[in-house]
């Protein structure tokens, strides 16, 4: 990675997709394996086949063919629905769909993972203060998003 040095941290300092420089590069070819809500942290914790983790602090979306399909906002609520909507559910059914791009940007923090040919699952931080997201690879590299910024432990 390069980036310049950031309170004790790497800032990296373009905007990085499939290329050598995304610290996500890893989960290119994987799949997630299961995804959990824990009510507590109000969080979301994604396990890939790897071994990697993704941990969102943040809202996340779920698009098909570029359509809004659920958020982490929908989870547990009616929307006049019999029982409340599942985000967790919504998630594991991704289980199906191998990863076949991954786009960071840095200036905002965004992840855009490709699952498959129809589905996008979107992680937008929403705070200029709070971690939005940590990620753990297989390898031991540790990421965190941070204001827009990507730091590496």
């Amino acid at each position: 990675m390069s980036g310049k040095i950031y309170n004790n941290c790497i800032k990296l300092t373009n905007i990085i997709n499939m290329n050598n420089n995304n610290p996500l590069r890893s989960l290119i070819g994987n799949r997630i394996v299961k995804s959990s809500y824990n009510e507590a942290s109000d969080s979301w914790l994604i396990l890939f086949k790897s071994g990697a983790t993704l941990n969102v602090e943040c809202m996340w979306r779920l698009l098909e063919d570029g359509v809004i399909t659920s958020t982490s906002y929908d989870h547990r609520q009616k929307f006049g629905r019999e029982t409340p909507f599942n985000g967790e559910a919504a998630l594991n059914e991704m289980a199906a769909y191998d990863i076949i791009s991954i786009d960071c940007h840095v200036e905002t923090g965004d992840v855009n993972i490709k699952l498959g040919e129809y589905f996008n699952l979107q992680i937008i931080p929403i705070s200029a203060g709070y971690e939005s997201w940590q990620f753990k690879g297989s390898d031991g590299l540790s990421i965190v998003a941070v204001s827009g910024q990507f730091h590496s432990y």
